[in-house]
């Protein structure tokens, strides 16, 4: 019989060698190296098939019972957390890793990247037992969980671990009222990270506290950041937001009108944008307002609900550079179709009259123009402002919304008016548009009126 010749060649035979040998080594690692008993480094090497940056190394072979991670954009701060977080649940029986920050989307991107990796990796899904949006059960009865900073949710929770996200915009209350009692009785672990936010906060002091074990990184420290890139942020962005997004550094200019801590007073952790006009609205008191962009800004439609004595922020929506000023008003009648607004305002600054009665035309009834001069945006912010400082203002985390506020400067002009102004690179659409809508709450003020009285 003639034999194969390129079955039986030497490279074909040595490649499939190559691959029993492989296969057999497979085997054999899987039994030599148990990942229960592997250190959290070796888990993320061999298990995850990551090989974290030095400083990811540090705060993975980090055993203190309070970490502190203040870090830069991009840094991977997620991805190391959640790292930490699956050696954590996997290599222990019966705990529970608690993942909690100032909004579910938030809380849901670190749940994601651990769920991602624990989806790529063969080992590791076949130990899942059970795994919801929120929830990832596993095998050995350990457990990890996503939820919003809600003191009524988190509360009842005991807990092993808990990673805050994004702490420095986490209700201060929260944290110590809710979270810490909930590691008592296990002796449990706390990792707050964050990248800088306003210092009369538990973080800040988090961060200066020298019995916690403190990581501070810059973006720069990324092998994977380009130097070109942080020039270009550096060149678009005002310094101090720079040096907190980037250096993390906790910075905030002297005259800002907004303080970082006045706006993170005003975040409710329950609060969630609706996502679009095609959802279900609920009934209620709707106040809208629109700031149009010109041709380096953004149109922005706001719209607050009235629940008693507070005013919330439900919707948000933000375009593109450039968009049409007639795709903005189709926008709004369609916003105004589904909320029915009781008042909507509008920034008819170098766009005229003519907006408005395109909006009329489209069926907006309730819509006024305002114009801005020194004056009028004295009076809305200033409005706004008082809002928040009351407490009336309630609105989801939003990051764009948070750094537009803090970047409202103030000054006096000659006649003794407040004047504002935004650092060059940076915008305030989002800001006004929340202002126009926090004024259209409230109730005209007319002049008023007199009358003779006969005596």
């Amino acid at each position: 019989m003639k034999r194969d010749w390129k079955k039986w060649h030497p490279k074909n035979r040595c490649e499939k060698l190559e691959k029993i040998d492989k296969n057999s080594l497979d085997v054999v690692s899987g039994e030599q190296y148990d990942y229960r008993k592997m250190a959290p480094i070796d888990f993320a090497r061999r298990i995850l098939k990551i090989k974290p940056f030095a400083y990811q190394t540090n705060l993975l072979l980090d055993e203190s019972k309070r970490i502190v991670a203040c870090m830069g954009r991009q840094s991977g701060k997620t991805s190391v957390i959640a790292m930490r977080t699956i050696h954590f649940a996997y290599t222990r029986n019966k705990v529970t890793v608690l993942i909690t920050s100032p909004s579910m989307r938030q809380s849901m991107i670190m749940f994601d990247r651990i769920s991602a990796f624990i989806h790529s990796t063969k080992t590791l899904k076949q130990e899942v037992t059970r795994a919801t949006r929120t929830i990832i059960q596993l095998k050995n009865r350990s457990q990890i969980i996503a939820l919003p900073c809600s003191e009524n949710l988190l509360r009842g929770y005991t807990a092993d671990m808990v990673i805050c996200d994004e702490t420095a915009f986490m209700p201060e209350e929260t944290i110590t009222n809710v979270i810490f009692p909930m590691l008592s009785t296990t002796n449990g672990y706390a990792i707050f990270l964050s990248t800088p936010w306003g210092k009369d906060h538990f973080f800040y002091r988090a961060f200066k506290n020298p019995k916690y074990s403190v990581h501070k990184v810059k973006s720069s420290e990324c092998p994977l950041i380009m130097a070109e890139f942080l020039e270009e942020q550096r060149q678009n962005m005002t310094a101090e937001a720079y040096k907190m997004e980037f250096e993390a550094e906790f910075a905030e200019d002297y005259n800002c009108f907004f303080s970082q801590d006045l706006i993170r007073e005003c975040i409710d952790p329950t609060l969630e944008l609706i996502p679009s006009l095609e959802t279900e609205i609920p009934s209620g008191e709707y106040f809208g307002g629109c700031d149009f962009g010109k041709l380096e800004d953004y149109s922005v439609i706001v719209v607050l609900k009235r629940e008693g004595d507070l005013l919330k922020l439900v919707y948000l929506h933000e375009f593109l550079l450039n968009t049409p000023y007639m795709n903005v008003i189709g926008h709004l009648a369609r916003t105004n179709q589904k909320f029915s607004f009781q008042r909507l305002l509008v920034d008819q600054t170098g766009v005229g009259e003519v907006v408005l009665e395109e909006l009329k035309e489209q069926g907006v009834q309730n819509v006024e123009g305002i114009t801005f001069t020194a004056k009028t945006k004295e009076a809305i912010l200033t409005a706004l402002k008082i809002a928040m400082e009351q407490h009336v203002l309630r609105m989801p985390y939003h990051r764009r919304l948070c750094q537009q506020l803090n970047e409202q400067q103030y000054a006096y002009n000659k006649a003794g008016y407040l004047t504002f102004t935004h650092p060059i690179g940076s915008h305030d659409d989002i800001a006004c548009a929340l202002a126009l809508a926090n004024q259209a709450t409230r109730q005209k003020q007319t002049k008023p009126f007199f009358t003779a009285v006969q005596k």
